[in-house]
């Protein structure tokens, strides 16, 4: 790993941010890397789009009929707002099923205000709340469409959870040792890979039409996110914010820890970033500077995501007092 931001305050250097950066095409050559690409580390909820890929490429969206904004929802780390809570609510009842299928735990909603709004009126968080529970009822579409049982979906030894690890190494051509798959914050496994592998694996998902075997289930999960990022991520994240102003240019996800994953559709690039402090803010800054040096945010754009995700740091006054400065 090597220092990704630096945060000064005053004249001082009063906090370092370290990590990986690493960009590759869909042939695993490396088009840019800050950092040790071989470092392995858990992608967490950036690799949700290779989850995704298990129910649609068993024929879930045929099945169920999905919508682009229900495949989107099952990418997603979705914010609780009452439209993404309404679209896993309709995948279910699609599905026959309710959500007291889903074993992903509860927390309240990531959006703020819909919080607030719960804990005001006293509505404790339930499964479905949780950010994770459109990635949890793919898994039982998947369960259904191959008449696996519900109810311990989300162990490892699962076929579900197995069927999702084998297409995960397939898709980034790596081989993930069991001492390297661990438990995800939903009670999932999560898979710790390389940055270059993960960021080949997401290339090689830009570049569908020669995925083998998920030709179909990719190229939907791309029109789904392009069309609905709001559905992937919340009304007011950083991946909807860039998906929706450069469709077709960029998908992003998030992931926990200080994790972000994506790939560049039009040059079938794969990016993959990691930063050791886990601070999101960080992280972002880091993303939005990689895409200027991608170019693929423009220069007139810059005051836009400059102001959205500002490098000022600042005290309880509203005073500026130091700021972040990027090494990339």
């Amino acid at each position: 790993m090597e220092k990704l931001a630096i945060t000064t305050r005053g004249s001082l250097e009063d906090m370092y941010t370290f990590g990986t950066v690493v960009v590759v095409d869909e042939k695993n050559n490396i088009i840019y890397e800050k950092g040790n690409s071989e470092e392995i580390a858990y992608p967490r909820s950036s690799a949700k789009l290779m989850q995704a890929i298990t129910p649609l490429s068993l024929g879930a969206k045929e099945k169920f009929n999905l919508t682009e904004k229900e495949i989107a929802i099952i990418c997603a780390s979705h914010s609780g707002e009452d439209f993404h809570i309404e679209t896993v609510r309709g995948i279910l009842e699609k599905a026959g099923l309710d959500e007291s299928y889903l074993k992903c735990g509860p927390h309240y909603p990531f959006k703020e205000d819909v919080a607030e709004r719960m804990k005001k009126e006293g509505i404790k968080p339930r499964d479905i709340h949780n950010n994770c529970s459109g990635k949890h009822t793919g898994m039982l579409l998947s369960c259904l469409i191959k008449g696996w049982s519900l109810g311990d979906y989300y162990k490892i030894d699962h076929p579900v959870q197995q069927k999702i690890t084998e297409n995960i190494e397939k898709i980034c051509m790596c081989k993930i040792p069991r001492e390297h798959i661990s438990v995800d914050g939903c009670g999932v496994p999560v898979h710790a890979m390389t940055m270059r592998e993960f960021a080949h694996g997401m290339a090689r998902l830009s570049d569908y039409e020669n995925l083998e075997g998920y030709e179909e289930a990719a190229k939907d999960i791309i029109h789904a996110i392009t069309n609905n990022s709001k559905y992937t991520s919340g009304s007011d994240r950083i991946d909807h914010k860039l998906i929706s102003k450069y469709p077709g240019k960029i998908i992003v996800k998030s992931g926990a820890n200080g994790y972000f994953g994506g790939f560049l559709p039009d040059r079938k690039l794969g990016i993959a970033i990691k930063t050791y402090d886990g601070i999101s803010e960080k992280r972002n800054l880091v993303l939005i500077e990689l895409l200027k040096k991608l170019e693929v945010i423009q220069k007139e754009d810059y005051d836009y995501f400059d102001k959205l995700y500002s490098k000022d740091i600042k005290n309880h006054r509203d005073e500026v007092v130091g700021e972040v400065k990027l090494c990339l």
